[in-house]
Order: C-alpha cells, then sequence, then structure tokens
C-alpha cells in the first residue's frame, strides 16, 4: 500500500510539474485543460475526446494544433524558434507513426521518444496558452494584506503590448516636442 502512494503522489507532482502548475515564487499557474497532444476533437468545455494513438488521429491533432497557433488561436503567442521545435516534434513523432503505424504497436524505446516528443510540444504550448490563467499575491502599497489576482496570459500579454504601444507614441511625441522646441 506504501509502494501505491508513492507511486500516485510521483505521479501528480509529475503531471503538475509538467502542466505548469507547480508555480515559481508567488506565481500559481492553473490550467483546466486537458495537454493539448490528447486534444484532437473537443466539445465546447475542452474536454478530450480522442487520444492521438495512430497516424489519422495524429494528424488531426496536428492539424489543429498549428490552427490555434495562427493570430487570434489558444497559442498565437508561441514564437518562431518555438514553432521550429514544435515542428521538429511533429516530425518526429510523424516518422513514429509512419513506421509503426500505432502507439501499441511501438517497441518501448519508440514510445520513450514518443513521449519525448510530446513533453518538448505540451511544455511549450503550456506555457504559451492564451487560455492559462496566472493568479499573483501583491501586497498593495499602505496595506500589509496580500491581494491576489488572476490574468489569462492572453490578458497579460495584451497589457504588455498596449504599454509598449504607449510608450512607443510618448516617445515619438517627445521627440517631436524637442524638434520643434515647444
Amino acid at each position: 500500500m506504501k509502494t501505491s502512494g508513492w507511486l500516485i503522489a510521483i505521479a501528480v507532482v509529475t503531471v503538475l510539474v509538467l502542466q505548469g502548475c507547480a508555480g515559481t515564487g508567488s506565481l500559481t499557474y492553473t490550467n483546466g485543460a486537458a495537454p493539448p497532444l490528447e486534444q484532437s476533437r473537443a466539445d465546447n468545455n475542452s474536454k478530450p475526446i480522442v487520444k492521438a494513438d495512430n497516424k489519422a488521429d495524429f494528424e488531426a491533432v496536428v492539424a489543429a494544433i498549428h490552427k490555434q497557433m495562427e493570430p487570434g488561436g489558444r497559442w498565437q503567442y508561441v514564437d518562431k524558434g518555438e514553432r521550429a521545435t514544435i515542428d521538429g516534434s511533429f516530425s518526429d513523432m510523424s516518422k513514429l507513426f509512419d513506421q509503426y503505424g500505432s502507439v501499441d504497436k511501438m517497441d518501448q524505446a519508440a514510445k520513450v521518444r514518443l513521449l519525448a516528443d510530446q513533453s518538448t510540444v505540451n511544455a511549450i504550448l503550456t506555457k504559451k496558452d492564451g487560455d492559462r490563467l496566472i493568479c499573483q499575491s501583491q501586497i498593495p502599497v499602505g496595506s500589509h494584506l496580500p491581494v491576489k489576482t488572476c490574468k489569462t496570459y492572453a490578458q497579460i500579454q495584451a497589457e504588455q503590448r498596449n504599454a509598449q504601444e504607449t510608450l512607443r507614441i510618448r516617445s515619438a511625441q517627445n521627440s517631436e516636442q524637442l524638434k520643434t522646441g515647444h
């Protein structure tokens, strides 16, 4: 009984780390959705329906993920380098499915390689998930009581983009004022 309890605890910690829920410092990451590669077709609640355990399901998952990496999609914040890493992992996984046909037919080494590629993709997509909720505890000026605020990754990115645009506009206005002497 003790061994199975430890195995369950290790499994839970591993899942939390892989999904990005084990935060550092005062940040806490939560994500109620299933890991991306386990979702090929989902309803409105983003619950996984089909796992990518064969070539056809895998291709459907890859197509769905690529669509969500476009502007306005769930993973639109994936940068070019991360996209290249994801595509490389997808390519390797596709070769495994071409060679074996399905996960059931893969040998142990192929399954390990598939899991490593899947973990790489899931780590990037979890980090850049626009729906990921990020909560932070801050102590406001003049108070000793921390206040917890939560925003999605997409909201944080939009705020940063707006702040940069505001700074760019003010800098341009200041430069113009210096040139005209007003």
